[in-house]
């Protein structure tokens, strides 16, 4: 169709013009400041990672496989709590008690004893039990295998390509369990999304634990830092939990976490070291290096955001946490209930439209002066309706304006320029959810999220739709539906005289992801069209040499017929005689 023609080629001229601007626009760097040098260690992997953004700031083949041993009890935690019921009570099972791993740490779990959810998930995580962990993910799942199809559906969930489990417990090919294998990286992610749940964080950081129900257990943690064991820089940060492990194959191994006292988290996993010694002191040695180099400016940390990194807006948070423009308070928490300011709400704005290309396409005027006003002054819907407008002026006519507004609360108070933004801030799309449909809600710092993310929705439709005074590329009207994913017009498309260049954060990450993909698409296929033509010249070649060494047969020279003849004839005469 000549529609999808247009399309294919509007879309092939706008990548080749991302792969330009990929060359001069980088995608921002995992940490901002100067490059920080990865220490050398003797181990199999580390990775040090900044909790509140889930990016890498350091590491030693972080992206190598490695045996993750009982850290592997973390990812257990969370299936467990997320399917099952954490005030429930489980009895172990003769099955499973006379079943466990051979090799791994046991505590001696009684059969038919019942313990409380928490019991048996604190004898995991704090004393690393195996029999615990077992009863845990049978009493959850009715079986180990179904865990284990929890596990790793949930290692999908997380985008996470290189880890696999067999078993709950984190044996390893030591044991017979070839499938239990991750990275230093997808081991430090998993431990950020354990650590944003309550009760795993509150568990991790005990240095020991009393069961409250069934057999009296009384065990350690086999954290040396919460221990005592080991030493670290207290002065300068504090350890609160993770989890160790040790297998013949995975060598020692311990997943630190790490908050500073401005609410900073570090995390530090780290695989295969010859002794328990020598793990937690080169551990300390990495994180101390780690808040040394923030402290000189050389590394960012964001704030620490537990309460939103395991929450249904983890997505999107993830997505704008490398810009470092969320609210945080003084203990690192987001808490995305609470309610925006002004100031705050305008550099979420600014950070997720200047990321890349270092402008802006807003009026900062109009921004200063919304934060201006009041700094710390709430912001409600229709309030956020009137800086839109003042941002991107729009018009609509008085019986849309009514009809609109007649789905919506609190309005009567509004003037008639209000009302009118507040239409086009219903209508439009922007608005973060059903709850500001009433003018006088108030936002909050998840709803400021939505909105911004909404914004940037909308910076590209209406730079398409007004293409005159925006200064980025001159596209006619109706070209916009070729940019914000809208089944596009032919005539849309034949009026479009450029590209919209897309600025803002989310649009230029997506376009460049696509541009990536289309350098690689287009890489494969030229080498695709390179080796077909090979294989063909070669054919060629062959058919050619074919018929050349026929044809040297059939036609030799007549000497050589003539010499042969005579060579034979007198053979012939004598057998005719």
């Amino acid at each position: 169709m000549k529609t999808d023609r247009l399309t294919n080629n509007y879309l092939t001229a706008f990548l080749l013009l991302l792969m330009t601007l990929l060359l001069i626009s980088p995608l921002p760097a995992q940490a901002k400041g100067k490059k920080v040098k990865a220490p050398k260690m003797e181990c199999h992997a580390y990775v040090l990672m900044d909790a509140g953004s889930g990016k890498v700031l350091f590491g030693q083949d972080e992206n190598k496989k490695i045996y993750p041993a009982s850290t592997a009890k973390l990812m257990n935690a969370i299936v467990c709590i997320e399917n099952g019921d954490v005030d429930s009570k489980i009895k172990t099972s003769p099955d499973v008690i006379g079943h466990t791993t051979p090799g791994t740490y046991c505590l001696g779990l009684l059969s038919g004893v019942t313990f409380t959810f928490k019991d048996l998930l604190s004898l995991s995580l704090i004393s690393s039990a195996a029999d615990a962990t077992d009863s845990l993910a049978v009493g959850v799942f009715g079986s180990k295998d179904a865990c284990v199809e929890a596990m790793n559906a949930k290692c999908r969930e997380l985008g996470l390509k290189k880890t696999s489990f067999d078993n709950p417990v984190g044996s390893d090919i030591g044991a017979g369990f070839n499938n239990t294998y991750s990275t230093a990286t997808e081991m430090a992610l998993i431990t950020r999304y354990a650590m944003a749940m309550p009760l795993i964080r509150e568990t991790v950081k005990k240095s020991h634990y009393e069961t409250t129900s069934g057999q009296e257990i009384d065990a350690n943690t086999t954290n040396w830092f919460i221990r005592g064991r080991a030493s670290y820089s207290k002065n300068r940060y504090k350890i609160i939990g993770s989890k160790s492990g040790t297998t013949n194959a995975a060598g020692h191994v311990y997943i630190a976490t790490a908050t500073d006292k401005k609410g900073h988290e570090v995390i530090c996993a780290y695989f295969g070291n010859v002794s328990q010694e020598s793990t937690f002191a080169s551990i300390r040695e990495l994180l101390d290096y780690t808040f040394k180099q923030y402290d000189k400016g050389n590394l960012t940390l964001t704030g620490k955001c537990d309460d939103v990194r395991a929450s249904d807006m983890r997505e999107l948070f993830d997505s704008y946490a490398e810009l470092e423009c969320y609210p945080t308070s003084k203990d690192g928490r987001f808490y995305p209930n609470t309610a925006i300011n002004r100031s705050q709400l305008i550099k979420m704005i600014k950070k997720a439209d200047a990321s890349y290309t270092g402008t802006t396409a807003f009026s900062n005027a109009a921004l200063t002066a919304f934060a201006d006003a009041n700094k710390k002054g709430t912001v409600t819907a229709a309030r956020a309706a009137e800086l839109v407008q003042d941002l991107y002026p729009a018009h609509m006519n008085d019986g849309e304006i009514e009809t609109v507004l007649a789905d919506c609360r609190n309005t009567e108070s509004l003037d008639p320029q209000e009302k009118e933004a507040y239409a086009i801030f219903v209508k439009s799309g922007i608005l973060p959810d059903e709850s500001c449909k009433n003018a006088s809600q108030i936002l909050t710092r998840k709803q400021a999220i939505l909105l911004v993310d909404h914004l940037a929705d909308y910076q590209v439709g209406y730079a398409a739709r007004h293409p005159v005074g925006t200064g980025f590329g001159a596209v006619a009207a109706g070209a916009e539906n070729l940019f914000i994913g809208n089944e596009a017009s032919e005539a849309g498309q034949t009026a479009c005289t450029g590209p919209v260049v897309i600025w803002n954060y989310k649009w230029q990450k997506y376009y460049k992801e696509l541009a990536r993909q289309y350098q690689k698409e287009e890489k494969a296929r030229i080498a695709a069209e390179e080796a077909a033509k090979a294989k063909l010249e070669a054919e060629e070649a062959a058919k050619a040499s074919e018929a050349e060494a026929a044809t040297a047969t059939t036609a030799a020279p007549p000497e050589a017929t003539t010499a042969a003849m005579k060579e034979a004839a007198p053979e012939a005469t004598t057998a005719a005689k």
